[in-house]
């Protein structure tokens, strides 16, 4: 058997010896076999659920968001103009509260009847 000492002094920030403190670490001949250890399990990070809207619904996502802007801008609103259209018709102050229902339904308005649907939600 092999023994190590530590010794550890504690002092003062001017130097005066506070106390010493002395660890004795015995260690046996006889080694033990280290054995490979499996890699750590994984845990999968959390799936974020669906971004909510105002209403506590599923929030529109960005697909929908992109082709309302793309239909709009068939009938001639670009940009600012589109997105005011869009505040309105969904009578929201922002886009992130509308929900993934409410564009949905608009999107189907507006590829059954353009016209009609430019104008605000059913």
């Amino acid at each position: 058997m092999t023994s190590k000492t530590y010794r550890l002094n504690i002092t003062t920030p001017e130097g005066q010896p506070l106390f010493t403190v002395l660890i004795t670490r015995e260690r046996s001949e006889v080694e033990h076999p280290v054995l490979p250890s499996a890699p750590p399990a994984r845990i999968p990070a959390p799936t974020p659920g669906p971004a909510l809207s105002g209403n506590g619904e599923p929030r529109m996502t960005e697909p929908q968001r992109r082709y309302l802007f793309r239909l709009l801008a068939q009938q001639g609103l670009d940009g600012k103009a589109a997105e005011a259209h869009l505040k309105q018709a969904f009578q929201v102050t922002t886009l992130r509260e509308v929900s993934k229902a409410s564009a949905s339904h608009l999107i189907e308005q507006m590829v059954a009847d353009p016209k009609e649907a430019a104008h605000g939600i059913a």
